[in-house]
């Protein structure tokens, strides 16, 4: 028999709550990539590979899902990319319902996570398209704008070549209509919120350890 002492109230950076969350992360997670591959295969494609990959001696399952992108709808593609947010939301919608009404104890304290994982992170991570996650996917659909995040930084380089320091560009990219503003604003964007989030997450490490 294992007894596990959980605390009566949820706090993220006991080792107990740690344990947990690390055991919960590979099964909310699993639903995640569930939710990739039933929106794959509801639009006509195909899943031939699903599994489980070693990421810090964190178990992450994945699902190869790229014959997404021969969809010839946006639509259907970025519906691809949101279904596995779209799961999570779900889970932690009925996780923050049973922890409200369970008693202090390891259920709740899986709740907390589980609401952590599939809704705090989900929103800070997965949907925001400035990190390259589902959400950075979702808007190169949108935008049909293929490799955004590769796209934004050439074509900063090529501006700062040419106007800064006055080189010539010998193959200088093509760009679509309406696709300058996006290429302009992404690449600053996403760096400076990449910056905001690795300095909160340092100061909220400092201040608890």
């Amino acid at each position: 028999l294992v007894v596990v002492a959980v605390p009566k109230t949820a706090s993220l950076g006991t080792v107990v709550n740690l344990v947990v969350l690390w055991l919960v992360f590979p099964v909310v997670k699993a639903f995640h990539e569930m939710g990739h591959a039933v929106a794959t295969k509801a639009r006509g494609g195909e899943v031939h590979e699903m599994g489980v990959m070693l990421l810090v001696l964190t178990p992450v399952p994945y699902v190869d899902s790229t014959s997404a992108n021969a969809f010839r709808s946006k639509w259907d593609r970025a519906l691809v990319g949101a279904a596995g947010m779209l799961v999570e939301t779900a889970i932690a919608a009925l996780a923050l319902f049973a922890w409200v009404v369970l008693e202090p104890g390891l259920a709740r304290a899986i709740c907390f996570n589980v609401v952590l994982i599939a809704g705090v992170s989900t929103l800070v991570f997965n949907l925001n398209p400035l990190l390259r996650f589902d959400g950075y996917y979702i808007l190169s659909d949108l935008l049909e704008i293929p490799n955004l995040a590769q796209r934004s930084k050439r074509f900063l380089t090529e501006w700062s070549d040419r106007t800064l320091f006055k080189a010539t560009v010998r193959q200088p990219m093509l760009l679509a209509p309406g696709e300058r503003p996006w290429l302009a604003l992404y690449q600053p964007l996403s760096s400076a919120y990449r910056l905001v989030v690795m300095v909160s997450i340092a100061l909220f490490l400092a201040n608890r350890f």
